[in-house]
């Protein structure tokens, strides 16, 4: 007892502490990578890439949802786009920001899609340089999908010049424009539930 005691007041007096181990790191030697985020390990995911916020089975595997005449699919207008240009020039207008925004937001849910983008001119000037026009407005429109996520893989593209414009027609703005067409689409998926998630109009 009096050891005991003489050990106490000789660590009070020097100011001695006693030095604790660190607690053990549990070491994980099984690979739990999710790549698509779905919740499903990649080891045990059958389906990848699945669209994001999509609910999925035990094998990663999404619910592809079918439209109907009652509830048409959400993403119709989505995977839509035309964009239009000025006689002449290869720059997106303020008033397509909106059409690209939703289009990169679509690509970006359903990473297993690709894009074409389709380049067109109208008739006026010669055939070769409505070509080269065509194709810088496509390039344009995807270079801005690039800025926003989009990889670049994804995108092709497609010059048609002056093919499709009529000449001498007065409604020669509808083919200054650059179209998209989504590609390997499988549908809609079933959305998990957020708190975001708005209740179906009856």
């Amino acid at each position: 007892m009096k050891v005991f005691g003489l050990s106490l007041i000789l660590v009070l007096v020097t100011g001695c502490t006693v030095a604790l181990s660190p607690p053990p790191t549990a070491k994980q030697i099984h690979d739990v990578t999710d790549s698509d985020q779905d919740g499903v390990i990649n080891a045990r995911d059958r389906c990848t890439n699945t669209p994001r916020g999509a609910v999925v089975d035990n094998q990663g595997c999404p619910n592809y949802i079918q439209p109907t005449s009652e509830h048409p699919s959400p993403t119709a207008s989505a995977r839509q786009i035309d964009v239009f240009f000025a006689l002449d020039t290869a720059k997106v207008t303020t008033d397509a920001i909106t059409d690209i925004d939703a289009m990169a937001n679509f690509l970006m849910n359903y990473p297993d899609t690709e894009l074409r983008l389709t380049g067109h001119a109208s008739a006026d000037g010669s055939t070769s340089y409505n070509h080269a026009l065509s194709y810088r407005r496509a390039m344009t429109v995807k270079r801005a999908l690039i800025d926003r996520g989009i990889t670049p893989q994804r995108i092709d593209v497609v010059a048609k010049g002056e093919t499709d414009a009529k000449h001498g027609s007065e409604s020669a703005d509808k083919y200054r424009r650059v179209s998209g067409e989504v590609l390997n689409f499988k549908g809609d998926v079933e959305k998990a539930w957020t708190i975001f998630t708005r209740r179906p109009q009856s």
